[in-house]
């Protein structure tokens, strides 16, 4: 219908009244509530009845009525509002429209225009506002027959606007009419008499969609917002179905203001027309918005009896199945009381559970999970650090994000609180759990576990009360190996620890006797000389084949050279998949670029002829914005970075943009501009010196990486596919130094371009484009691929060099194709 109907039509007046620094209507909340209305109207529509029963000055009302004139409809415009101030603007807003009248009044206790029904019906109300002062004429309306889908909680008017709205609609068999609702999280997911409320409205077939918008689209609000339509109309119905969007990280930012782009508008509209899966929407029956919630108890073995609560959503049984799955056959967990159903709206706990891919991991390996609240012994005790005198066979965790479990509370390195955790039985070795929740994984699922379980606005923090430390028990999920297993790693680990330690030891030892240094580091070296090139088959192409000719050199400054083109190769892919990430907002990243721009110009660099400073700067700059959006802790921000980099871990992210990795590529930078300076003569002796502190320069960026190549994978897009469930694409993985590369498929959310270079992984929303810095050429007659990088303008050409084995070193591209990719970089 938008095809017809523009919700950017122009804003007649857009006037500036007395109401409007307390009216947190935004243009695109406005034009989220026209695309709620307009998606399925008819498109022989000439003339419709608007009803705005919360109208505040007329301004999300103006933005629907302009989309429809835009068109040629003929609008009937009524709006409501407890406000004079608020009256008189809106008056001034639709002055010399045709048929649009405002109205002074309390809607909740009387309808201003009994006799107007309503095709469409926007709900702008107040936020979380209470209805008490309201109750009596509310009640003495409802006996009169309104509110026919009962009263909520005296807390939030939201759901007596919502159901006056379906009451005020044309009758279902005059062709019935659309309602397009803003709703905070709250609303969406209270239980008690709001629940009931929601529930006689998805009984009734009303519910038509919840669609996820960012925060931050008020202007004096940061709250969630959801936009919420329903429908009576007979054709309308999607049969015990609703259609479910997470636009949560459609937003641009330009001068710390947020809006959501054209492009996610029609996303939306598409799916509310259609009915269609894409790329962050799909259809859902309308029993996965059941919520249920209980409380469980398990009897330890030294009798104490431990309780806590337990949520599911997704229409999940909590039987005995479940009590299985979660927590093994044989636990002793069991159902205390009834359990409690409520219909939960929030489409967040439907579209992702961050409980997932930990899991599938987890079972990958074969092994069984359980959570940490039916394997301990009593309650978390909350300590501070390092406390009392540890117990044996206790562990100690940190109750913040940060820090190690240990087996000594004072071996946490937290400052603050930590946790003492006694386990109950022999299912789980403590040591095993020990060793688990310090690798990257257990580190991981700490923090979700904080997350789960913490209350709050960011930071969010652990709260030391008995019910909040044992939801965080429950939420702790622990691998549960065979014993054998466990073992094994755990002695492991703990050697490893026990090698890292006496690694220290011989590198202090070589200052006290210089004249052994060589013989230390030829004793140790032999356990790490193949560790470089195992690395290999986990990194994209374009970085493992300039690292394999490196290490294919044949003569001492051939390695050098090709070691210091090894690390170009780096700096370019990570500076060119920093911009790429950067600019899925563009114009927050107009802004980044023109920081870099002029911290680059004032270092005489510049991407015309982009030198390794010129990448180091720009990987600085765009890592030190994207550790500002994690630190932040806004929730849209940080999910905005996890589709920024394809739905990577934050673990993987913040390796991508560590400070570590800043400071070694500056490292590196340091020693090309030191090495390359020197015009005199080098020795054997000398060249080697420098292939072995570029080499240890790698085993030290590897350290920082770990293993987010093997996560975030380089791939070609091939083909796709849509299925029910979603899209399906095969692609090339560009891993690792062989070509032809292996094809495989992806379940993603947005196509990708066939032949075009993108970072993904299976699941992703959003595979990350691969900007133009870098790119793979092919030769027909083999497929083989070459890894090209760009290097200079010159003129009408761009100047791209390889750092492999190749057929040309040097190929020439047309300056103009690379206009995109210089973006905000360019001095022209």
């Amino acid at each position: 219908m938008l095809g017809d109907i523009s919700v950017d039509a122009p804003i007649k007046g857009d006037l500036r009244g007395k109401t409007e620094a307390q009216h947190t209507t935004s243009i695109s909340l406005a034009r989220a509530l026209s695309v709620g209305c307009l998606a399925r109207l008819d498109s022989v529509t000439s003339s419709v009845n608007i009803w705005d029963p919360a109208a505040g000055s007329g301004f999300a009302g103006s933005v629907l009525v302009n989309a429809l004139r835009s068109a040629g409809v003929q609008t009937h415009y009524r709006g409501q509002v407890l406000d004079q101030a608020a009256v008189a603007d809106g008056q001034r807003r639709f002055h010399g429209y045709q048929d649009a009248e405002i109205a002074y009044g309390d809607t909740l206790v009387y309808d201003a225009f009994p006799e107007h029904e309503a095709d469409l019906v926007i709900v702008d109300a107040p936020w979380g506002m209470d209805w008490k002062s309201s109750a009596p004429g509310v009640e003495a309306r409802r006996e009169s027959g309104s509110y026919g889908f009962g009263l909520p909680q005296h807390s939030d008017s939201i759901w007596l606007f919502i159901s006056l709205a379906l009451e005020k609609l044309r009758p279902s068999a005059e062709g019935g009419g659309r309602v397009a609702a803003l709703v905070t999280p709250g609303a969406l997911s209270s239980s008690g008499a709001t629940g009931d409320v929601r529930r006689k409205i998805l009984e009734a077939a009303l519910l038509e969609s919840v669609t996820r918008l960012p925060d931050g689209l008020a202007s004096s609000t940061g709250i969630p917002l959801y936009l919420v339509t329903f429908t009576n109309r007979p054709k309308d119905s999607w049969r015990g179905k609703a259609m479910i969007a997470d636009l949560q990280t459609e937003f641009t930012t330009e001068r710390q203001h947020r809006s959501m782009p054209v492009g996610s508008f029609r996303e939306l509209e598409s799916g509310l027309r259609t009915g269609n899966p894409g790329p962050r929407n799909r259809s859902v029956a309308v029993r996965q918005f059941t919520r249920r919630n209980t409380r469980l108890e398990r009897l330890t073995r030294e009798g104490k009896r431990l309780s806590w609560n337990v949520t599911t959503y997704a229409d999940t049984p909590i039987d005995n199945r479940f009590l299985e799955s979660r927590y093994g056959p044989d636990s002793g967990v069991s159902v205390v009381g009834n359990t409690q159903e409520t219909i939960d709206l929030d489409p967040s706990r439907i579209f992702e559970d961050d409980s997932r891919e930990l899991l599938k991991d987890i079972e990958a390996k074969g092994w069984k999970t359980r959570r940490l609240s039916g394997l301990i012994a009593a309650e978390p005790a909350p300590m501070k650090a390092p406390g009392r005198a540890e117990l044996n066979g206790q562990l100690y965790i940190p109750m913040t994000r940060e820090g190690r479990a240990a087996a000594e509370a004072s071996g946490t390195g937290s400052s603050g609180r930590v946790l003492s955790i006694r386990l109950d039985d022999e299912t789980v070795d403590p040591s095993f759990l020990m060793a688990w929740l310090n690798s990257e994984q257990g580190v991981s699922g700490r923090r979700r576990a904080i997350e789960a379980s913490s209350t709050g606005s960011f930071p969010r923090a652990l709260r030391p009360d008995s019910r909040s430390l044992m939801r965080w028990a429950d939420e702790l999920i622990v691998p549960v190996p065979d014993r054998g297993t466990q073992l094994a790693l755990a002695s492991a680990d703990e050697r490893l620890a026990s090698f890292e330690a006496e690694l220290s030891t011989q590198r202090e030892s070589i200052w006290a006797s210089p004249e052994s240094a060589e013989a230390v580091v030829s004793r140790i070296a032999g356990a790490f000389d193949d560790s470089l090139g195992a690395w290999l088959d986990q990194l994209p192409y374009p970085i493992a084949s300039a690292l394999w000719t490196a290490e294919t050199g044949s003569s001492p400054g051939e390695q050098q050279r090709a070691y210091i083109h090894a690390w170009e190769a780096i700096v370019t892919f990570h500076a060119t998949v920093l911009l790429s990430a950067s600019r899925t907002d563009l114009r927050h990243s107009g802004e980044v670029e023109a920081a870099i721009g002029q911290a680059l110009r004032e270092q005489h660099l510049g991407i015309e002829r982009a030198s390794f400073g010129t990448w180091v700067i720009i990987i600085e700059r765009v890592s030190k914005e994207f550790r500002r959006a994690l630190e932040k802790g806004d929730a849209d921000e940080i999910a905005r970075v996890h589709r920024s980099f394809a739905d990577l871990g934050q673990g993987g992210i913040e390796r991508l943009v560590s400070k570590d990795l800043v400071k070694k590529v500056n490292e590196v930078n340091n020693k090309r501009n030191r090495w390359l300076g020197h015009t005199g003569y080098t020795s054997d002796e000398e060249w080697n010196a420098q292939v072995v502190s570029l080499v240890s320069d790698l085993s030290e960026l590897r350290q920082i990486l770990g293993n987010v190549w093997a996560q975030l994978l380089l791939v070609r897009a091939g083909s796709s596919k849509l299925r029910r469930d979603g899209r399906v694409q095969t692609a090339e993985v560009a891993v690792g130094t062989r070509s032809p590369f292996k094809t495989r498929e992806f379940s993603i959310g947005d196509e990708m371009i066939d032949g075009d270079l993108y970072l993904a992984k299976d699941g992703s929303q959003s595979p990350l484009p691969l900007g133009q810095f870098v790119q793979l050429r092919s030769a027909p007659q083999d497929a083989q691929y070459t890894t090209y990088f760009y290097n200079r303008t010159e003129g009408a050409s761009v100047r791209m060099i390889s750092y492999q084995y190749g057929p040309q070193s040097e190929i020439l591209d047309d300056t103009e194709g690379f206009r995109s990719a210089f973006g905000g970089l360019s001095l022209g």
